[in-house]
């Protein structure tokens, strides 16, 4: 057997990439690769196989196969072995390693944090609502010029479904909570009903502050003082984001697409995409093109 990391150099390809404090993504292309190693993160780790890959890992004393739609829990600090399949027929292993601070923040209104919760399945089938937010996520991450917006977005709505769908040791506590209308907290629930909402032109923001529990002013309030910036600015910031992805990702028309994520003109969406991306949507997507055909 060659060893490790000439196989490595040779024929393993790993796209990681690190998002604005918040998460880190890999996507490891492992067709015709073997690996043995280990790794533990800081952060909770979700783990999944991408177009038909078959994955082992060895922890907890026992083997684990990722194949299909199954998710893999890592624990923060967890170690484990890992181990990819040589098969030149499978292809892609993704995985996000999610930031303790970000959870710890999104935990801050319930007085809880990241280190309560200790996953005890380690192999999961997920819910639809969880597989969304983690496409949301890589789609976000895979994007160039994404805004630290679109994955704070798509993050928020990935720990929300993993706190509340999955079985942990603060799960129980944090359903009762849900139930109770406490937890997600209101900047957290604001953010997804703007996620939801975002193909409005029209979008309210005392209808959004009713969803989130608060009035209008402490809405905008505690908003800001999460996020930094006002919904209205975080709204257009995320339209604009799923702008980019949709410009990648298709041919539909550029105007098409300027409705479709709720600007009311394509004079407006064109002012705000050049604002934010520093280019027209179409010089946007001539550069994809063109990126593309210089590799293929």
């Amino acid at each position: 057997m060659l060893r490790l990391d000439a196989m490595r150099s040779a024929s393993c390809v790993t796209g990681r990439r690190d998002h604005f404090g918040l998460c880190t993504t890999l996507r490891v292309a492992t067709a015709g690769y073997y690996e043995h190693s280990q790794a533990e993160h800081p952060g909770l780790e979700l783990c999944f196989a991408a177009g038909g890959t078959r994955h082992q890992r060895r922890f907890r004393g026992k083997s684990w196969i990722i194949e299909d739609d199954a998710l893999m829990v890592f624990n923060a600090r967890e170690r484990h072995v890992e181990e990819c399949s040589a098969n030149p027929n499978l292809s892609d292993l993704r995985a996000v390693i999610i930031h303790p601070g970000f959870v710890d923040d999104l935990l801050a209104d319930v007085r809880m944090n990241a280190d309560e919760l200790v996953f005890d399945d380690a192999l999961l089938r997920p819910a639809p609502p969880l597989r969304a937010a983690l496409d949301a996520l890589f789609s976000a991450a895979a994007t160039p010029g994404t805004s630290p917006v679109a994955v704070d977005c798509a993050l928020t709505e990935l720990v929300i479904e993993i706190t509340t769908g999955l079985k942990h040791g603060a799960s129980a506590e944090l359903r009762t909570l849900e139930r109770r209308g406490y937890y997600p907290g209101p900047a957290a629930r604001a953010r997804a009903v703007l996620r939801d909402e975002m193909g409005s032109p029209d979008l309210d923001l005392r209808r959004v502050a009713s969803r989130a529990g608060l009035s209008k002013f402490h809405f905008v309030r505690a908003f800001r003082d999460k996020t930094g910036i006002t919904p209205i600015q975080y709204l257009n910031r995320l339209r604009v984001d799923v702008a980019k992805q949709k410009l990648r990702s298709g041919a539909q028309a550029v105007t098409g697409i300027a409705f479709d994520v709720g600007f009311a003109d394509i004079s407006a969406f064109n002012k705000a995409f050049k604002r934010h991306a520093g280019m027209s949507p179409t010089q946007y997507r001539n550069i994809f093109r063109a990126d593309l055909r210089r590799k293929t």
